[in-house]
């Protein structure tokens, strides 16, 4: 009778506080938002790795609900943002033309739960964390940043408390590295015994200290800024921090992303300065590479001396057939799509493989290593332009509107397009569309762009009526 009574009890709980956090977000729009914010950037998601999976924050409720309670305070925000809307319709859109895309994955996600009912599938499996939910999650979580952020002033100190909170998140990770053991999720070690300790395993860590040392080089090669000296020495700690963090996870997708987000803040500088920057930062890519390439990719290269061998070993293993290596995952998901690309397998399907050969999946061939290619399993090529077309989306309204930006709008908007760079990788070879946490701060780094150009907009709105 326990359980009962005790779901009972939190199904209660949640119907009250539901719309105590509906009303929240009316009235104070920053708070649910900045309260998110802080749990994804102080608190891991991941627990592949671990001898002993625990909960985390992010799966709270799951055993009671359908969706976890961080996911259903998001679905409640969002409710509370439709509901402002209705109260004033002629409040400024601040929000980018991104109504198509979240209108495309909503009707495509409730397509899939209608065919899942009439073939009997579970509402759970329809809308699992292992379809695309965690899409409409990251648009959610966009049109929340972009509403409650429009002033300057709101959009510093959106963009000081990520900073602040990177900084606290890797002296944290920097403390466990050093006395206790690195991160308890730590594949290498516990499931490949090679005698590795990590800084962050977690790619979203990993994305964090990325933007908060792009963020600080930024700043320290910028030639419009002229930064006295106690500054410049702690933007170039954290940059240090920051960029050690990563080096220490020995995440390849991270080390290809910092360096894509490198490449980028080159183009940024003029040339008498960028010989000087590439001078230092190369140095430094080259002793994080160097460190990299020596502490795991030499338990991988088999003796192979070449770097790019090392990195990619597990994806052209040792023979020539499609069963010899990593491919083979992506190999086996097309061929179980069939005749279904155009719409996939559905939000619950699944691939057939080799087991031994997928070992790694531990049995569950629900999603596969590519985001893109999940899309295109779950959803098909529909899923895929939609999706294809938000992050061109994005990228366009960068190249076209931020160009003109200066101060602390430019440097905004850089960062945000820097952020969409360091995710191409995972979203190539990684599992993002799977994870909540990585989703809302790949949605996070899609915002940043816009919100640096509509604070124009909306300057130019209060000018006009004011």
């Amino acid at each position: 009778m326990m359980p009962i009574y005790s779901t009972i009890g939190w199904t209660l709980l949640a119907l009250i506080l539901t719309p105590i956090v509906i009303g929240i977000s009316v009235k104070t729009p920053k708070l649910i938002p900045m309260t998110l914010l802080v749990v994804l950037v102080l608190f891991s998601s991941s627990t592949w790795g671990q001898l002993s999976v625990d909960n985390t924050i992010y799966s709270r409720g799951t055993g009671l609900f359908y969706f976890s309670l961080i996911n259903i305070l998001l679905f409640a925000a969002g409710v509370g943002l439709l509901l402002q809307r209705f109260i004033n319709p002629s409040h400024l859109r601040v929000a980018p033309p991104l109504a198509f895309y979240f209108a495309g994955f909503a009707c495509l996600l409730l397509g899939h739960v209608l065919i899942a009912g009439w073939l009997g599938i579970a509402l759970t499996d329809a809308l699992g964390y292992n379809g695309i939910l965690n899409v409409l999650n990251m648009l959610i979580f966009m049109f929340l940043i972009l509403t409650a952020f429009k002033t300057e002033q709101g959009q510093r100190n959106l963009m000081r408390s990520i900073i602040v909170l990177a900084a606290l998140r890797a002296l944290y990770g920097l403390a466990r590295y050093i006395w206790f053991d690195g991160d308890s999720a730590n594949p290498y070690r516990n499931f490949e015994h090679l005698d590795i300790k990590l800084f962050f395993f977690d790619i979203a860590d990993n994305f964090i200290a990325s933007l908060a040392a792009f963020w600080a080089a930024w700043q320290l090669s910028s030639p419009q800024l002229r930064l006295k000296l106690l500054p410049r020495l702690a933007l170039l700690a954290l940059m240090v921090l920051e960029i050690s963090a990563v080096a220490l996870s020995y995440r390849r997708a991270s080390l290809l992303g910092v360096v894509l987000m490198a490449l980028f803040l080159l183009t940024l500088l003029p040339p008498a300065r960028r010989a000087l920057v590439l001078l230092f930062g190369g140095g430094l890519l080259l002793a994080t590479t160097a460190l990299f390439f020596s502490q795991r990719l030499q338990f991988s290269s088999h003796g192979d001396a070449s770097l790019f061998s090392a990195l990619v070993y597990d994806l052209t293993g040792g023979g020539v057939g499609a069963s010899d290596n990593r491919f083979y995952e992506l190999w086996a998901a097309a061929q179980s799509l069939g005749d279904n690309w155009l719409f996939g397998l559905g939000t619950w399907g699944s691939f057939v493989g080799d087991q031994d050969i997928l070992a790694y999946h531990f049995g569950r061939f629900d999603f596969v290593h590519s985001g893109l290619g999940h899309i295109i399993l779950k959803t098909g090529l529909i899923g895929l332009l939609l999706f294809s077309g938000l992050l061109l989306s994005a990228s366009g309204h960068y190249f076209r509107r931020c160009a003109k930006l200066k101060g602390e709008a430019r440097l905004l908007s850089d960062c945000g397009f820097a952020g969409l760079l360091f995710w191409i990788p995972t979203l190539l070879i990684g599992t993002p569309i799977i994870e909540f946490r990585t989703m809302l701060l790949i949605g996070l780094t899609l915002a940043l762009p816009f919100l640096a150009t509509n604070l124009q907009r909306f300057q130019a709105r209060v000018h006009v009526y004011s």
